[in-house]
């Protein structure tokens, strides 16, 4: 109700206060804001505008030529549009943060606030967070999300299925592995007892020998002491 009032006022019954915003300027980063000419201006503020430049809009009242959208204390907002054809138009992030835009706005009370003998011009930069991206990107961000998305849970039901037949494998070859080294030792203790028995063996041998040399000398002796009978 109060915009149809508003719409119906001319251009000397204006609220107090009421100015025109104009985007002058703008650019993704604050190293590359640009000045825009006139008729950029125009294209990017003005309701008539038919190329789809529009960067902003509102619901609120116009110049008395509908050129430019006047504004006041009692404005209901700005929706950022940023039209395909206008500087802003998918703005690609460069983090992980929403994208972003630098805009230049100027703010003039000249020709609609009646209330004053003082005109003002006011220009100031104003820093935007997540505008909106472009169709095809945001299809494309879409798909590569679902396709992440999809492609690990395919990836969590293969291993969910292949996890008791890696589990089988891994004690298979466990069983193996300990039965190798079972067989292994079993054949080095084997091999170490004969080895110790040949040892035992041959020193029982070596300890006869020697105990029969020692006696066979001595019974020759007593046979040497023994007289012979004639």
């Amino acid at each position: 109700m109060q915009d149809s009032g508003h719409r119906g006022q001319s251009m000397s019954t204006f609220a107090p206060g009421s100015y025109v915003l104009k985007v002058v300027g703008g650019g993704p980063t604050m190293d590359t804001i640009k000045e825009y000419s006139e008729e950029e201006i125009y294209r990017f503020n003005s309701p008539l505008d038919k190329t789809r430049s529009l960067i902003w809009t509102t619901k609120n009242t116009t110049t008395k030529d509908s050129a430019f959208h006047i504004m006041s204390h009692n404005s209901l907002g700005i929706e950022w549009l940023c039209l395909e054809n206008s500087p802003c138009y998918d703005t690609i992030p460069h983090s992980i943060f929403a994208p972003e835009f630098y805009f230049k706005v100027l703010v003039s009370n000249r020709g609609v606030d009646k209330s004053t003998y003082c005109d003002y011009q006011l220009t100031f930069l104003l820093h935007i967070h997540g505008l909106p991206l472009s169709a095809k990107r945001a299809f494309f961000i879409l798909m590569v999300s679902a396709s992440l998305f999809v492609g690990l849970v395919i990836l969590y039901l293969i291993f969910c299925l292949l996890l008791p037949c890696m589990m089988k494998a891994c004690n298979v070859l466990h069983w193996k592995i300990s039965n190798i080294m079972a067989s292994e030792s079993y054949t080095y203790s084997t091999h170490s007892n004969t080895r110790v028995f040949i040892r035992t063996s041959g020193t029982k041998s070596g300890g006869g020998s020697r105990g029969s040399s020692r006696v066979i000398p001595k019974a020759v002796q007593e046979n040497k002491d023994v007289p012979k009978k004639p």
